[in-house]
């Protein structure tokens, strides 16, 4: 009896344990970005944050490119199309622990939501 009682125990604790870690990982996470080229061109990504950039070189068409950053601020993204257009996402979005940063690129816009 004691012996079921204590297993019942045990049992509870490692699950409220295992819980509390799965939950807790998403708020010390290093942040992801990706970045998603829906458009019919390929693109050049620059992304800028502080006072620091990180050029994620040419992503094709239809193709797309992630990386992390284990930092906090604000990011946007400038993208340069081969006619020459260039175009900065605005306003900048806000990243932070356990943040993933989705910008999509258009043929004419750079689309930016954080996902928490």
């Amino acid at each position: 009896m004691i012996r079921n009682q204590v297993r019942v125990i045990v049992a509870i604790l490692f699950i409220g344990a295992g819980s509390v870690a799965y939950f807790a990982a998403s708020y010390v996470a290093t942040p992801k970005f990706i970045v998603k080229n829906e458009s019919d061109v390929n693109v050049e990504v620059t992304a800028y944050w502080k006072q620091q950039s990180k050029n994620l070189g040419s992503i094709l068409a239809g193709g797309e490119q992630m990386f992390e950053l284990n930092d906090e601020a604000a990011m946007e993204f400038r993208v340069a199309y081969p006619d020459g257009q260039v175009i900065t996402s605005s306003p900048a979005i806000y990243f932070t622990s356990g943040t993933t940063v989705i910008a999509v690129v258009t043929e004419s816009a750079i689309k930016v939501n954080a996902e928490f």
